[in-house]
């Protein structure tokens, strides 16, 4: 069950992020702003962990611990900001409809569904907690990208921004207004880790 469980996960992440990327390619937009938007990210590292799960469902170590509380926290973290605060932003027709949908809603849900309910389910050590290094490291990447690089991003169908996400366009709201939300977020991600290293630690790795 668990093979089947991830392998649909995977095959339903790798389905999404391939046919996004094409359409990306074929209507001519910046394959470099694609592959920076967290959801992207956060789909690409559940692909991995996904598919490394279908291959040995036990598997442990520190490097996985790292890879897989990483993917499990920012797939989480997609899911809430998208429903709580994105979600309506986009306009989306066709098959991309669909993409959003599997990026933003289904992944998500799979993803912490087959990590609560599903075994053997992963013993996460505290230097899972490295994976905290991820969110940090792409928020630098993506505020410093909107300096030096000045990207177009587009927020709705008539806004645009340095940024992907409108919450942290310093433009609009200014550093204070962007530093809280980072701060806001960088909590939820550091709450979400402890509660999952708390929850593996509960049960049994077969």
């Amino acid at each position: 069950m668990i093979r089947l469980w991830h392998g649909l996960v995977a095959a339903l992440t790798a389905f999404a992020l391939v046919g996004q990327a094409c359409l990306t390619i074929d209507r001519d937009r910046s394959f470099t702003n694609f592959i920076s938007y967290f959801t992207i990210e956060s789909n690409i590292l559940v692909l991995v962990t996904s598919l490394l799960l279908v291959q040995r469902p036990d598997r442990g170590g520190t490097a996985f611990g790292i890879l897989r509380l990483g993917s499990l926290v920012a797939i989480t973290v997609t899911g809430i900001v998208y429903a709580t605060v994105l979600a309506g932003n986009g306009s989306f027709t066709g098959v991309e409809w669909w993409f959003d949908k599997i990026f933003h809603y289904v992944v998500p849900a799979m993803s912490v569904i087959g990590f609560l309910f599903l075994r053997p389910r992963t013993r996460l050590g505290w230097t899972a907690l490295w994976s905290l290094a991820f969110p940090i490291v792409w928020l630098a990447y993506t505020l410093v990208r909107a300096e030096v690089a000045d990207p177009v991003f587009d927020l709705t169908p008539t806004v645009t921004a340095k940024v992907p996400y409108g919450f942290l366009d310093v433009a609009e709201h200014g550093a204070v207004a962007v530093t809280v939300a980072c701060l806001v977020v960088t909590a939820l991600f550091v709450a979400l880790e402890l509660a999952y290293v708390r929850v593996s630690r509960r049960g049994v790795n077969a």
